[in-house]
C-alpha cells in the first residue's frame, strides 16, 4: 500500500524528534534554519555516487533531505500535506507567469 503525504511526514516528523531535529517540550526550534542548511547542503553536493543511499546521488539524496525536512515541518505544525499539495498544484496551474 502506497503511503500518502501525510504518512510520510509524519514518519519523518516522528523520525526528526527521535534524532533530536526536532524538540516537542520547547519552542526553540529553528525550522527555517535546519531547511535552509538542507538547501545549502544541495549546493555543495557535487553530483558524485551518495555514500549512503545506494544507486542514486548525492545531489538526489539532499534534495530529498529538503523534501523531508519541509514535510517535517508541515506535519510539525498540523498541515494537511497531501490538500496543500493539491491546492497548490491546482493554482500554479492556472498561472501565467
Amino acid at each position: 500500500m502506497v503511503e500518502n503525504l501525510n504518512e510520510i511526514a509524519k514518519k519523518a516528523h516522528d523520525c526528526a524528534v527521535r534524532r533530536g531535529k526536532i524538540s516537542l517540550i520547547d519552542e526553540e526550534n529553528n525550522f527555517h534554519r535546519d531547511l535552509l542548511n538542507e538547501v545549502a547542503e544541495v549546493f555543495n553536493a557535487e553530483g558524485k555516487k551518495s555514500s549512503h543511499i545506494e544507486h542514486f546521488s548525492d545531489f538526489e539524496e539532499e534534495l530529498a533531505d529538503v523534501i523531508l525536512v519541509a514535510m517535517s515541518t508541515l506535519n510539525h505544525f498540523g498541515s494537511d500535506i497531501d490538500a496543500l499539495i493539491k491546492a497548490k498544484m491546482d493554482f500554479n496551474q492556472i498561472r501565467n507567469d
